[in-house]
């Protein structure tokens, strides 16, 4: 009787430490899916602001909020990224028989579908979430430049042939394709770690798929 009290204790507690890191784990995954929504959210509008009116792009060629925008998405990147990269090493640790030697890669948490499944595609939503942010900042650089140039534009004396496009202008350009590129690859995002949350829950074959998700990102 002794020996089997102490197995069901042993148990007990080995739930309580599932329980625990799992919950953990599920939170940072939860974290990043909010991050990379906020950055669908402040890209699309920074989209429509940038495109709304370019008959306006001469005498205005970056918004005031257009910094201030791209610069949060960066960060919520960011932050995405420091949530995935925290998820898994809850995983690896929580799902190693000891703590001190955490697991070496998902693939070892084979074991558990759910989370393995939620690493799988955490690892697919990191690559994204660099991809956009490497857009972000590329899109800041242009709008940043076609702020700049918009001075030397004023300075010309309308003496150029009339087929040329100013500088400004073409960074301008430049810059709106670059945030419709992260846009995109936020679209991608945000379908990637709503898969990986319900991963987490254990709802994989729950009633939003991936490309449920990315038709209603995308619809108006």
């Amino acid at each position: 009787m002794e020996m089997g009290t102490e197995a069901e204790e042993i148990e007990i507690e080995r739930i309580e430490v599932e329980s625990t890191w799992k919950g953990l784990f599920q939170r940072r995954v939860v974290m990043a899916e909010t991050h990379c929504n906020t950055v669908h959210g402040l890209l699309r509008g920074m989209l429509e602001v940038v495109t709304a009116d370019a008959g306006e792009w001469g005498r205005d060629p970056q918004p005031p909020c257009a910094e201030d925008a791209l610069e949060s998405a960066a960060m919520e990147l960011g932050l995405a990224l420091a949530s995935m990269g925290a998820a898994r090493h809850i995983a690896l640790r929580g799902g190693a028989p000891s703590p001190a030697a955490p697991l070496e890669s998902a693939d070892d948490v084979a074991g558990d579908p759910d989370v393995w499944c939620a690493l799988d595609r955490l690892e697919k939503a990191a690559a994204l979430a660099t991809g956009a942010h490497d857009r972000v900042e590329r899109a800041r650089g242009h709008l940043g430049a076609a702020a700049l140039l918009r001075v030397l534009d004023d300075e010309e004396d309308g003496g150029g042939a009339p087929w040329e496009q100013s500088p400004c202008l073409s960074e301008r350009l430049n810059g709106v394709m670059e945030l419709r590129e992260a846009l995109s690859k936020a679209v991608d995002l945000v379908a990637a770690t709503a898969a990986a949350s319900e991963a987490a829950f254990g709802f994989r074959d729950g009633s939003l798929s991936l490309q449920d998700s990315v038709v209603r990102l995308m619809s108006p």
